[in-house]
């Protein structure tokens, strides 16, 4: 598979959004993708209370205020606060102090449910020209033809042949998969990382396949030799 650049991730946790940047990144180019990001996933915050930190940079109290100012204005959420993780801040060797739990928002910021919770259940081959977009998981009883395209928060399951587009865990979930009796699709995405198969005959013997990430990867195998577990 050809693998595209990492960009910055957003990971949910009990108390709201932790958004990790690559080191590389200078600042207006991580608040142009910031940006771009929480516009396109404005409805998972909107109406939420959240903190935000983040890891991976050094801003100035100056810079943070620009980056909060755009969370404030694009996400639809309250702010709660916009700091540095102290995570990042300390050593590995020293253990983190037990810290009370946070309760939770009564509204999820992120769709965690990979292993159960919301399903939809397509039954019916995804079109061209089709689209579907779904906060939970996606199961379509049918192929995914090339211009169909499938958005799910969790896992998304092909009963047939994925040759459409896919991303699975579009909310920033990692431990999301895409299953399909045969993998080959135009492109598949999982949180942040995007893959794309390479041009060559396609193999018409169906087998069932998975794509997990790893190594910060898409990898698609057999599911024969990959436990889901």
């Amino acid at each position: 598979m050809e693998q595209e650049t990492r960009g910055i991730v957003f990971k949910g946790n009990s108390e709201g959004l932790v958004i990790v940047v690559p080191e590389e990144y200078g600042f207006e180019q991580a608040l142009e993708e910031i940006d771009n990001k929480v516009s396109n996933a404005a409805r998972f915050f909107k109406g939420a209370r959240i903190k935000v930190t983040y890891r991976g940079a050094n801003w100035t109290s100056q810079q943070e205020e620009r980056v909060k100012s755009v969370l404030d204005e694009k996400s639809g959420a309250v702010i709660e606060s916009f700091t540095k993780d102290e995570e990042s801040r300390q050593s590995p060797a020293v253990p983190k102090q037990h810290q009370p739990a946070q309760p939770v928002s009564t509204r999820r910021l992120f769709f965690a449910g990979v292993d159960e919770g919301n399903c939809k259940f397509v039954r019916s081959t995804v079109r061209s020209g089709t689209r579907i977009q779904y906060d939970g998981n996606v199961v379509i009883m049918g192929d995914v033809n090339p211009g169909g395209e499938i958005i799910a928060s969790g896992n998304v399951v092909v009963l047939g042949v994925l040759r459409g587009m896919v991303h699975a865990g579009a909310d920033g979930n990692r431990d999301a998969f895409i299953y399909a009796l045969s993998i080959r699709p135009t492109q598949i995405r999982i949180a942040e990382v995007i893959a794309r198969m390479p041009e060559e005959a396609e193999d018409t013997h169906l087998r069932p396949e998975i794509a997990t990430i790893r190594n910060d990867r898409i990898e698609v195998e057999p599911l024969s030799t990959r436990a889901l577990g």
